[in-house]
């Protein structure tokens, strides 16, 4: 199987090209979705009670993305249950799904070319075999999304035709809850391949986001060749942070906004979030002004702080992992992607460094 899978068409047609290709992988994803459910030990009649009603809202408000679902389970030859399954995402609001990602956007007078760069580890508590997809609309316009195999509702980052890139970023807090009785008007997170289909601005995305009904909170860093800003979410309202001048943004999974800090963890419970982003903060300054392609992946490859690393390798009964690393060149419209740990799939070696 190819990690870059072309669809073009219909809704329909692009999932049915899916589940043609991917057919394998998304039997691995739901395999381990429905394994990691069992072990949640979860009401099942209440769970599946609210899938359906969820599934309800998404054909009602969003038919576009019920009908690829409907392609993906007839290319694949799986029930549409299952693929519903793998795109209602209510087991990400269980502890072995909990999304533990880093993103980070430079430019201007932060890089070495004044290009912009977005950059994205998307850490998942379970092993979701991730995907790279090239979509082709019948009116000409164009997106490419990282996302799980089979999986249409949350991608990991994209970017379209315009130029305009999204990534994002969970926010996982016992103070701060998901709205689960929202189920019948709200999408369980705010869905960027919606923003990469209705928005060609980072202006857009945050007019998109400030009206879009959510149950959970969000980090969403948005790009485009003339500006960049970090959206952070609750399920009620939005922060915004623009760049003003420096060239660097980024978030980890915990708040940075004086709106919404009170909301964060304590560090003590969930330190992942806070060393990764002091450690992606060291890395940036260190090379402010210079930073290019291959910093960025450096950074992303981190190892630093063990098992709070930015690029994370399950160890012990600390299971989360990076799954993926996507970076896109905005002026470029390229996106890169490494299906794993970046350290891995992308290894370097200095020939100045000592033997």
């Amino acid at each position: 199987m190819s990690c870059i899978v072309s669809v073009s068409g219909s809704p329909y047609e692009q999932g049915l090209t899916q589940g043609k290709e991917l057919k394998e992988v998304i039997l691995r994803n739901l395999q381990r979705v429905d394994q990691k459910l069992q072990e949640s030990r979860c009401d099942q009649k209440r769970y599946e009670d609210f899938v359906s009603r969820n599934l309800e809202m998404m054909k009602k408000n969003e038919p576009s993305l019920y009908e690829e679902m409907e392609g993906i389970a007839q290319g694949s030859g799986l029930p549409f249950a299952d693929i519903v399954r793998l795109n209602i995402p209510a087991y990400f609001m269980t502890e072995y799904f909990n999304q533990e990602c880093s993103m980070i956007v430079a430019r201007k007078n932060a890089t070495a070319d004044g290009c912009t760069y977005v950059i994205k580890n998307r850490d998942m508590g379970t092993w979701i075999e991730q995907c790279v997809l090239k979509r082709s609309y019948p009116d000409g316009s164009q997106i490419v999304e990282v996302n799980g195999a089979g999986i249409v509702t949350y991608p990991a980052g994209g970017i379209n035709g315009h130029g305009l890139c999204v990534t994002t970023t969970g926010f996982w807090s016992a103070d701060l809850p998901p709205e689960i009785d929202r189920v019948d008007s709200s999408h369980i997170f705010l869905n960027i391949h919606l923003l990469l289909a209705n928005c060609k601005t980072v202006d857009e995305v945050v007019a998109y986001a400030k009206q879009s009904p959510r149950m959970n909170g969000l980090n969403v860093l948005a790009a485009d060749a003339n500006e960049a800003c970090v959206i952070e979410m609750t399920s009620n309202a939005v922060s915004v942070e623009y760049d003003q001048g420096k060239g660097i943004l980024f978030r980890t999974n915990h708040y940075r906004s004086d709106d919404f800090s009170h909301f964060n963890p304590e560090p003590a419970l969930r330190p992942s979030t806070f060393h990764r982003s002091e450690r992606i903060e060291t890395l940036l300054e260190q090379q402010y002004g210079k930073i290019r392609f291959q910093d960025l992946l450096r950074i992303m490859s981190d190892h630093e702080n063990g098992i709070n690393s930015i690029c994370r390798h399950p160890q012990g009964e600390i299971q989360s992992r990076t799954v993926s690393c996507c970076l896109f060149v905005v002026e470029d419209l390229e996106a890169w992607t490494a299906l794993g740990n970046p350290c891995e799939q992308l290894p370097s070696v200095r020939l100045s460094e000592s033997k």
